[in-house]
């Protein structure tokens, strides 16, 4: 099986290597789809077809072409092909973008090279192939699916066909996610690598699959050795569903396989479910359930094995597995802040008018010594101190001390001989 597929290989290699000879000539560049369709038709094996600007291909002709050439944007621009249609050709992209889906059928020998981007159209697959021949994606290659559509899309219709896929897919976004590739059927003399990067598109219900694998047959030959994952969604998506495979199938995985978060159920890593006469699955990859956010959700599984035949025909080396993981809800801040509970001081909070005067009490004096006289020719009066409460044992209130007279600095004044009212007495 493994000479059978690098013999393929190397056939479709041999069939580019004249793109490379020194022979080859440059044409255009084209700046609309009938000047684009005139060079490839004129085109020897091996040329280079430029493109300039945008061009529109929706609603022509399909390309085809008998020789092998290069389509690319011209020097220093990032040109764009819209709704572009291969059929029976054999051609190698680089360094352009193809919107609105490309479409392959025939028998064809299609190469994404480095710096290729492809999107899909509203519910289309970014890039589907039906047919027969070689797909290959190189690393640097991006595909993305329309709205809930899947990102390649491979419908084997029997004889020779290989793909390649080391780029990075995923499926389009929607209440149900795309899946990133999808390949149904695959039969006999049918093989696929993937060894890229394979995500399943985000959906606010169902999450898309990173893989689906349908109706294997014959000697189709699947191998796996990438980084997939199932897109996000009240339900994850799965990394990979492996359903229907009979004959002489032989899949090998040993990437690594998630499934998507989810906040009702994660999704499960790996399903393998209807195998059937000589067909082998072996696993040595490492596989993870998609973790579930929602209170009372359900984390999803690292493999799944469905029926006994299924157990029967998998072989399980040396692989790491591990369920999802049941993550804790984030705490939802409330719309409105509560006011904490705090007792108002009056002082602070309340308004000055609603604030109850309070009396100050009015302090006892203390005792001061009874202000001196300045003699003057006259004696002055002490004025009486403020009533108090007489004290026990305290000497009559009536019997005021004596002033304390002081004499005038000049000594030639005479002292008033009039008696305060105390000597009086």
């Amino acid at each position: 099986m493994r000479t059978r597929l690098w013999a393929l290989a190397l056939s479709f290699i041999l069939l580019i290597l004249p793109a490379a000879s020194s022979f080859a000539a440059t044409l255009g560049p084209a700046a609309t789809y009938d000047e684009l369709r005139k060079l490839l038709a004129s085109a020897n094996e091996g040329d280079v077809v430029l493109v300039s600007g945008v061009i529109s291909a929706d609603n022509k002709l399909p390309l085809s072409t008998q020789a092998n050439i290069r389509l690319s944007s011209a020097d220093s621009e990032s040109a764009a092909i819209h709704g572009l249609r291969l059929r029976d050709a054999s051609i190698i992209l680089s360094n352009i973008a193809l919107k609105d889906s490309l479409i392959i059928d025939g028998t064809s020998h299609i190469h994404l090279a480095s710096g290729v981007s492809v999107s899909g159209a509203d519910k289309q697959s970014g890039l589907n192939f039906t047919g027969k021949g070689t797909l290959i994606i190189d690393r640097g290659c991006t595909i993305t699916g329309g709205s809930e559509s899947a990102g390649v899309s491979i419908s084997h219709s029997g004889g020779d066909f290989f793909t390649s896929i080391e780029g990075t897919v995923q499926g389009g976004r929607g209440r149900t996610g795309g899946a990133g590739v999808v390949i149904s059927p695959l039969s006999a003399s049918g093989a696929a690598m993937i060894s890229g990067s394979v995500l399943g598109g985000e959906g606010s219900g169902h999450g898309g699959h990173a893989l689906n694998l349908y109706d294997l047959s014959g000697n189709a030959f699947v191998t796996i050795d990438g980084n997939l994952q199932g897109g996000e969604g009240a339900i994850g998506g799965d990394g990979i569903q492996l359903v229907a495979a009979r004959d002489s199938v032989n899949v090998g995985i040993s990437g690594k396989v998630k499934g998507g978060r989810g906040e009702t159920y994660g999704g499960d890593a790996l399903i393998l479910m209807n195998a059937e006469g000589a067909s082998s699955f072996h696993l040595s990859g490492a596989f993870s359930g998609g973790d579930a956010s929602g209170r009372n959700a359900q984390p999803g599984t690292s493999l799944q094995l469905v029926g006994d035949s299924t157990a029967a025909h998998t072989r399980v080396v040396d692989c790491i597995l591990e369920d999802g993981t049941q993550l804790s809800a984030a705490t939802q801040p409330s719309a409105t802040p509560s006011a904490p509970d705090v007792t108002p001081l009056p002082e602070i909070t309340s308004s000055i008018e609603d604030i109850e005067h309070l009396s100050t009490p009015t302090p006892a004096p203390a005792e001061t010594p009874a202000p001196k006289e300045t003699f003057s020719g006259a004696a002055t009066e002490t004025p009486a101190a403020a009533s108090t409460p007489e004290p026990i044992g305290t000497p009559d209130a009536s019997e005021e001390p004596a002033p304390v007279l002081t004499p005038e600095s000049d000594n030639n004044t005479n002292a008033s001989s009039e008696a305060t009212p105390a000597e009086a007495s």
